[in-house]
C-alpha cells in the first residue's frame, strides 16, 4: 500500500509549487520584447524621474520593485507584475497576470526599454497558480501583442 501512495506523494510533492511549473514555458527569447525611441522631449533627469513614475502608477506594487537604478547613467532595472487578460484561444487556459524582468535606459533623445522573462498565470481565489506560460512561441506573441506592446507604448509617451 505505501509502495503505490508513495508515487503519487512525490508526485503532488513535486507538481504543487508553482515555481516548478516554471519548467514547461516557451525558451526565453519568445518571452522577450525590446523597443527603442528616439524623441527630443525624452532628457535622461527629467523622463528618468517620470520613468520612476510610471513604474510606481502601471505596474503592480504588491510583487514589482526596482532593484537597481542609477539616475546618472539614466538606467532602471527591476522586477514588475501587471494584470492583461490574455485570451488564449479555444481549449487554452487564459492567462490574466504577467511577471517580467525590465531594463530602462534613457538619454538625451532617445529611451530603450527591455521586458524579458516574460511568466503569465492565472491564480485561483486561494492564491494557487492555474496556468502557466506562455508554453509556445504563438501564445508568447499573443502575450506580447496583447500586453506588451500597448503598455511599452504607454511607457514612451509617458516619460515625453
Amino acid at each position: 500500500m505505501i509502495k503505490k501512495l508513495l508515487p503519487i506523494a512525490f508526485f503532488f510533492l513535486v507538481f504543487s509549487d508553482s515555481m516548478c511549473l516554471r519548467l514547461w514555458i516557451v525558451s526565453g527569447k519568445f518571452r522577450t520584447v525590446e523597443d527603442t525611441r528616439e524623441n527630443k522631449s525624452y532628457q535622461r533627469t527629467r523622463s528618468f524621474l517620470k520613468a520612476k513614475q510610471w513604474l510606481e502608477y502601471k505596474l503592480d506594487p504588491e510583487i514589482s520593485k526596482i532593484k537597481e537604478e542609477n539616475q546618472d547613467a539614466g538606467t532602471i532595472k527591476g522586477i514588475g507584475q501587471i494584470r492583461c487578460y490574455v485570451p488564449y484561444g479555444i481549449g487554452e487556459v487564459d492567462a490574466n497576470e504577467h511577471e517580467f524582468n525590465y531594463s530602462i535606459s534613457i538619454r538625451d533623445g532617445s529611451a530603450t526599454i527591455l521586458v524579458d522573462k516574460i511568466f503569465s498565470f492565472i491564480r485561483d481565489p486561494n492564491d494557487i497558480i492555474l496556468n502557466y506560460g506562455p508554453k509556445d512561441e504563438r501564445v508568447a506573441k499573443v502575450t506580447i501583442r496583447s500586453c506588451f506592446k500597448p503598455l511599452l507604448d504607454d511607457f514612451f509617451e509617458y516619460i515625453k
